[in-house]
């Protein structure tokens, strides 16, 4: 589809109701992890480039993607 761009993340998500002092401490734990020099090479030889962001950046992606894909979805006529 033109101008169609399609970039695979992975993210971790939780139950929409977790409480936000959770959500920030497993993002905390995340972001120490992505910090490992020996994480960043196993993911550098897999062809991975972490983009650690916050929970609410996350939050905000999740809405646009979604709403892209619903977009390109419209747009090719896709339906169940």
């Amino acid at each position: 589809m033109k101008d169609a761009d399609s970039v695979i993340w992975f993210g971790m998500f939780v139950p929409a109701k977790t409480p936000r002092d959770i959500v920030e401490k497993l993002h905390r734990a995340g972001a120490k992890v992505l910090q490992d020099p020996a994480t960043q090479a196993s993911l550098k030889k897999l062809g991975i480039e972490p983009m650690p962001i916050s929970p609410a950046e996350m939050d905000d992606l999740v809405k646009r993607e979604t709403a892209a894909n619903a977009a390109l979805i419209r747009a090719a006529g896709i339906k169940q």
